[in-house]
């Protein structure tokens, strides 16, 4: 399949696009848009030399959009659904429905007491609750906000940091003669391989605790549930160990494993008024948690 300079066309190209595709006749075409059949004969030769391809065939049934129009129209159908989600968000303002990506380990300690927040103040929006590690679907305008640590998002994203996100070492709450000093005797649960970009997994690995390791897990919270098991003693963010009754903080604040809870957005959904109430009403609910993401309420 050809390519075509996509960036050469405006989003005002693509509607002359759509509009002759849909209508058959440049005379409907050019009054669906306010326009003139001359203005609009004129409008696709300069969009047909632009691209080096032509557009539209004339046969009995009307223009008949060619093979390289088709391929354009794909992108003018989603740019026209786009401008009429937004039309739509700006008349309904703050009611509607929107996504929320946001990842496991914030599952069931956060997430719940936070969407119950959001529901009470914010009852004409519905929340499409989406789970997983992966941003792209944030990027592609698959979710319209993501809930997530890490550290500065690139260009395509707009955020703001909410707090701190602070870890400890943690042991089942029946193993008493644990502490600090005796920590490289104990049995260990640690993340496995596919999480070894953490700092954490990198300090495990070069104290030689992963060789204490009983098992090796690919989920901070599957770590967690081992944990409560009494398996062994591992690292957890402070919003799960500090909220667990099952476990006990047995180090002091691992700050070097620091990260940042981030609410970020797609940046052409700034301003959306739907996007920006939830967004404030999150940052709201997550600030009354402050406390125990920043481990201060063990």
């Amino acid at each position: 399949m050809s390519k075509f300079p996509t960036s050469r066309l405006a989003w005002n190209d693509y509607q002359v696009i759509l509009a002759v595709a849909r209508h058959g006749s440049l005379s409907k075409a050019a009054e669906a848009l306010g326009s003139s059949h001359p203005t609009l004969v004129r409008r696709i030769r300069d969009i047909e030399a632009s691209l080096g391809a032509t557009l539209f065939e004339r046969s009995r049934q009307g223009y008949q959009p060619t093979a390289a129009a088709t391929q354009l129209l794909a992108l003018a159908e989603e740019f026209d659904l786009r401008l009429r989600d937004l039309e739509r968000d700006a008349e309904l303002g703050t009611a509607g429905r929107l996504t929320l990506a946001t990842t496991e380990v914030l599952m069931p300690r956060i997430v719940p007491p936070l969407l119950a927040h959001c529901r009470r103040e914010l009852p004409d929006i519905t929340i499409n609750l989406q789970v997983g590690e992966n941003l792209a679907n944030v990027r592609q305008r698959e979710a319209d906000i993501a809930l997530r640590s890490g550290g500065e998002p690139d260009g395509d994203l707009i955020g703001r940091v909410v707090c701190n996100i602070e870890v400890a070492i943690y042991a089942p709450a029946g193993w008493p003669n644990v502490s600090e000093e005796n920590l490289h005797q104990q049995a260990w649960v640690t993340v496995d391989e596919s999480l070894g970009h953490l700092a954490s997994s990198k300090w495990l690995e070069a104290e030689g605790l992963m060789r204490r390791a009983v098992v090796r897990c690919s989920s901070t919270l599957a770590v967690c549930r081992l944990l409560e098991e009494g398996l062994g003693v591992g690292i957890l963010p402070c919003h799960l160990g500090d909220a667990n009754p099952r476990l006990r903080r047995v180090s002091s604040l691992l700050t070097d494993f620091r990260s940042q809870l981030w609410l970020l957005t797609p940046r052409q959904l700034r301003g959306v008024p739907k996007v920006s109430a939830t967004v404030e009403c999150l940052t709201a609910g997550l600030r009354e948690m402050k406390d125990l993401f920043e481990g201060r309420s063990a």
